[in-house]
C-alpha cells in the first residue's frame, strides 16, 4: 500500500472516529443503558452474497447497501426507484415517472444512451439487457414486490463477477427459498390517496409449502398494484380532458419451486410474469427557463396513448456440495417486451398531408407505434471453494445470446399512408470465464485479486421504409466483436473484531456495439462511428467499515476515484443524435458515509450522506460538452436522516414511529457549451427535499402500517427535457415532478 493510500485511509479512519468520539461522548449515558438492555435482544448481523459467497456485510471489502424490502413496503415505497433514492450513493431518473421506466446510477458513473451502467440480477439470474437498441438503459426488472428477501445494492464496478453493464455497480434481488418442513404465508392490503389525486389500491401474496416433507418445497405469489395518478391530461386551452391521467397497472406472479434430493443437492426452478402500463407519463409542460408550468401544476397536454411492458422469466439451477467446494449452474431465459402507442396527428399531420400532397386536415390521426423486444439465454457454470484455510477460490464460466428488435412506425390515417418504418434487429452474444482468489496471509490480513475475461459480439441490421424516409432500403451494419479483461484487487485488514479497513481497485466496462450511420447532408461523409468501442472504468477506493458500543453504533465510510475512458454516449451531428464514444474521458471523485446508532432499546437513529463530483476531461464537441462540465444526472451531495422509536401499546402489541428525510442535489440534465448547433439546453432539476413519516403496530400475526410520504407536500421537479425547436428560438420543455403528499394504511397477515 502507497503513502497516498496510507494517507486516505488514515485520514477515514481519523473521521470516524471523532464522529464516533462525538456521540460516545454526548451520549455515554444512553449507550450504557443501551448495553444494560441489550442482554434479551441479539443484534442483527446481515449477510450478503455481493461477493458470490455468503459473508457478513462488514467482512466485505465493497460498499454495499442490504435492504429489507418489507421495510419499504410498509412504508409505501413499492418501487426500485424508491429503494435507490434512499441508498447513499445510487442515482436514478427517468423521462416518465412510470414504474420499470429509467436509468439508475451509482457513484458519479450516469448513463448517457441506451446502454445500461448497472445490472440487474435475481439471484444468479442476469435480467439488464446488454444493447441498448431495445431501450436496455430504460427498462427495467423491478422485483421488489416478489418473495424478496433482501435487495443488494453493489457499488462500483462488478466486471469480474457480473461482467457486461457492471460498469457502475449492480442490483441484486435476493428471493426467499422454497420452505421444505413448516408452510409460510403472507397477505398485504395497502390503500393509499395522492394529494388531489387518484387512490393508490396493492394487493400482494405469497404462500410457501412443502410439497414432500424436507425433499421439496414450493412457494407461489402473486400481486396487483393500481396507481391513481397526480396529472391531468388538459387540451391547447388548459381545459381538463382525464383527470389523474399518468395512473398506472402493475401485476406479477411466480412460482418457485425447490427440490433436495439429498443433502448435497438443491434443484430450483423459477417462472415468472410481471407486467405494467399506462396512457400518459408523468411529464408536464414547462412554459419557459424559470420552470413555471405551461397550463398549471400537475397538468399535461401530451398524447394518450397506450404503454406497456411485459417481463417473462424462467430459470433452473443447481447446487452440488462437493468434497471442499460448491458447484453452482444456473440456466435462463429472460424477456421483455414493450409496446407504446400514440396518436401525434398534431405533429406530424401537417407533415404528412405536404409531402403526400393532401389537402389540410385530411389527416386525421396518426399513430406512432414503438414495439422494442429483448429474448436472452444465459447459463452459468461456477465453482466455489469452502471459507476454511488460509485459500479461498471462485471460478467459472457464463455464456449468454440476446436477440433485440426495435421497430418504428407512423401512419397517416385513413389514408393508411405508411409515413416511416424503421427497425434494428441485432443479436448479441457473451462467451466469458472468471475467477477470484484470496488468500489469508494472517487471520487480520487478506488479499483477493481477480480475473474475468470476456469475448463480446454483436451485429445490426437496419431496415427502413416509408415515404418521408425515401422508400424501402436495408443495411447491415458492421459487427462488433471484441475480447475484453476486467480486474479485481483487494486488500482487506481488521485491525480488531469490530473494525476493518479495505482498499479496492477493480474494472469494468460496457461491450462494443454495431452502430447507426449518421451522414453529411452536404458531402456525404460518414460522420458516426461504424463501431461504437467499449468503454473502460477503473475504480479506486479505500474504506472502513465497524462497530462501537457493543455494538450500538456500526457505521462505513469510503473513498474513491473514478476513471472512466472512452465512455459511450449520444453524440449529435446537424441535430441528428446516434451513440458514439467521448474521447477524453471522465473523472469522478467522491465519498460516502453512513451511521446507525441504537441510543436505547426503544430508539435508533441512522444518517448517510454522499458526494461525486463526476466531470469531463477536456472539450467534447460531438456532445457539445466543455472540460470541467458536470455529468447529467449526478447529484452532487445526497443525504438520508431518519429515526425510530419502538415502544408497547398494550402488552401484547408493539407499536413504533419512524421519521425519515431524505435530500437530493440538483443535477444537470444535459450538455451544453454554447454552440448554436446544440438542440439539448442544461435545464437543472430542482433539489428535492422529502420527509416522511410511518406508525404502526403489531398484534399477533397482524400488522398496521399508516404512513404519510412527502409530508409537507414539498414541490419539486427530479427531471427536466428542454430542447430547441429547430429553426427557431423556442425551447420546449418538459418536466418530471415529485409525486405530492401521499397517504396510505397498509396491513398484513403472515401465518
Amino acid at each position: 500500500m502507497n503513502n497516498k493510500i496510507k494517507y486516505i485511509t488514515r485520514s477515514i479512519r481519523l473521521a470516524v472516529y471523532g464522529a464516533v468520539a462525538v456521540s460516545a461522548g454526548a451520549m455515554a449515558q444512553q449507550a450504557e443503558a443501551v448495553t444494560a438492555e441489550q442482554d434479551a435482544d441479539e443484534i442483527e448481523v446481515i449477510q450478503v452474497t455481493s461477493s458470490r459467497r455468503v459473508q457478513q456485510i462488514q467482512d466485505v471489502p465493497a460498499a454495499v447497501v442490504a435492504v429489507n424490502p418489507e421495510e419499504y413496503l410498509q412504508r409505501g415505497l413499492v418501487s426500485l426507484a424508491d429503494v435507490v433514492a434512499s441508498a447513499p450513493g445510487f442515482s436514478f431518473s427517468s423521462d416518465t415517472g412510470q414504474p420499470g421506466r429509467g436509468a439508475i446510477s451509482a457513484r458519479g458513473v450516469s448513463q448517457q444512451n441506451d446502454s445500461a451502467v448497472t445490472a440487474i440480477y435475481l439471484d444468479d439470474v442476469p435480467m439488464t439487457s446488454n444493447t441498448g437498441f431495445a431501450a436496455g438503459g430504460r427498462l427495467f426488472f423491478d422485483g421488489l414486490l416478489g418473495d424478496v428477501a433482501r435487495v443488494e445494492l453493489i457499488k462500483g464496478p462488478q466486471g469480474t463477477l457480473f461482467g457486461a453493464t457492471a460498469i457502475a455497480g449492480a442490483v441484486r434481488y435476493i428471493s426467499n427459498a422454497p420452505e421444505l418442513e413448516d408452510a409460510r404465508g403472507k397477505l398485504t392490503v395497502d390503500w393509499s390517496t395522492v394529494q388531489s389525486g387518484g387512490t393508490n389500491q396493492l394487493y400482494k401474496g405469497f404462500y410457501s409449502f412443502p410439497l414432500i416433507e424436507g425433499k421439496a418445497g414450493l412457494t407461489l405469489s402473486a400481486f396487483r398494484m393500481d396507481n391513481g395518478g397526480y396529472v391531468d391530461q388538459v387540451d391547447g386551452s388548459g381545459a381538463v380532458i382525464r383527470e389523474d391521467a399518468n395512473e398506472a397497472d402493475n401485476k406479477g406472479y411466480s412460482a418457485d419451486l425447490l427440490v433436495r434430493p439429498t443433502d448435497e443437492l438443491d434443484i430450483r426452478i423459477k417462472a415468472m410474469k410481471q407486467e405494467s402500463s399506462f396512457g400518459l407519463t408523468s411529464a408536464v409542460q414547462i412554459a419557459s427557463l424559470n420552470r413555471d408550468e405551461l397550463y398549471g401544476e400537475y397538468r399535461s397536454d401530451n398524447a394518450f396513448g397506450s404503454d406497456k411492458l411485459t417481463q417473462n422469466l424462467v430459470s433452473a439451477s443447481v447446487s452440488y456440495k462437493l468434497s471442499g467446494a460448491v458447484l453452482d449452474f444456473t440456466s435462463s431465459k429472460a424477456k421483455y417486451t414493450s409496446n407504446n402507442a400514440q396518436d401525434v396527428v398534431s405533429l406530424y399531420g401537417p407533415l404528412i398531408e405536404l409531402v403526400a400532397e393532401l389537402p389540410a386536415g385530411s389527416v386525421t390521426s396518426a399513430p406512432l407505434t414503438l414495439d422494442v423486444s429483448s429474448e436472452k439465454t444465459s447459463h452459468e457454470l461456477r465453482l466455489t471453494s469452502d471459507s476454511e484455510g488460509k485459500l479461498e477460490w471462485l471460478a467459472g464460466v457464463f455464456y449468454t445470446s440476446e436477440k433485440t428488435d426495435n421497430v418504428q412506425n407512423l401512419q397517416g390515417m385513413p389514408q393508411q399512408l405508411l409515413a416511416v418504418s424503421a427497425s434494428f434487429p441485432s443479436d448479441y452474444t457473451e462467451l466469458a470465464a472468471y475467477g477470484n482468489l484470496t488468500y489469508y496471509l494472517t487471520d487480520n490480513f487478506d488479499l483477493t485479486a481477480g480475473l474475468r475475461v470476456s469475448n463480446t459480439e454483436q451485429s445490426l441490421l437496419f431496415k427502413q421504409d416509408g415515404f418521408l424516409l425515401g422508400g424501402a432500403s436495408e443495411e447491415q451494419m458492421e459487427t462488433a466483436d471484441k475480447t475484453v479483461e476486467t480486474y479485481l484487487l483487494t486488500a482487506r485488514y481488521r485491525m480488531d473484531k469490530d473494525t476493518s479497513f479495505y482498499s479496492r481497485i477493480a474494472s469494468g466496462y460496457r461491450p462494443a456495439a454495431s452502430n447507426l450511420s449518421v451522414q453529411d447532408p452536404f458531402t456525404g461523409e460518414l460522420l458516426s462511428q461504424p463501431i461504437v468501442e467499449q468503454d473502460d472504468l477503473w475504480s479506486y477506493e479505500v474504506g472502513v467499515k465497524g462497530s462501537a458500543l457493543q455494538d450500538a453504533l456500526s457505521y462505513e465510510s469510503s473513498l474513491y476515484y473514478i476513471d472512466w475512458s472512452n465512455f459511450q454516449t449520444l453524440v449529435s451531428f446537424y441535430g441528428i443524435s446516434t451513440d458514439g464514444n467521448a474521447k477524453n474521458g471522465i473523472t469522478v471523485k467522491g465519498w460516502e458515509g453512513s451511521v446507525d446508532y441504537r441510543l436505547t432499546r426503544q430508539f435508533s437513529v441512522n444518517a448517510s450522506a454522499a458526494f461525486a463530483r463526476s466531470t469531463l476531461n477536456a472539450d467534447e464537441p460531438e456532445l457539445f460538452g466543455a472540460k470541467g462540465a458536470t455529468v447529467p444526472n449526478v447529484p452532487k451531495w445526497t443525504l438520508n436522516l431518519g429515526a425510530t422509536y419502538d415502544y408497547q401499546l398494550t402488552a401484547n402489541m408493539p407499536g413504533w414511529v419512524n421519521v425519515s428525510w431524505r435530500y437530493k442535489d440538483a443535477m444537470a440534465t444535459a450538455f451544453d457549451d454554447g454552440n448554436v448547433e446544440n438542440t439539448a439546453v442544461n435545464l437543472e432539476s430542482e433539489s428535492i427535499s422529502v420527509l416522511n413519516l410511518t406508525t404502526g403496530a403489531d398484534y399477533r400475526n397482524w400488522r398496521f402500517t399508516l404512513y404519510i410520504n412527502n409530508l409537507l407536500n414539498s414541490g419539486a421537479y427530479t427531471n427536466f427535457n428542454a430542447t430547441v425547436v429547430p429553426g427557431t428560438d423556442i425551447v420546449s420543455i418538459t418536466g418530471i415532478p415529485l409525486e405530492p403528499r401521499k397517504i396510505g394504511l397498509s396491513v398484513s397477515y403472515a401465518f
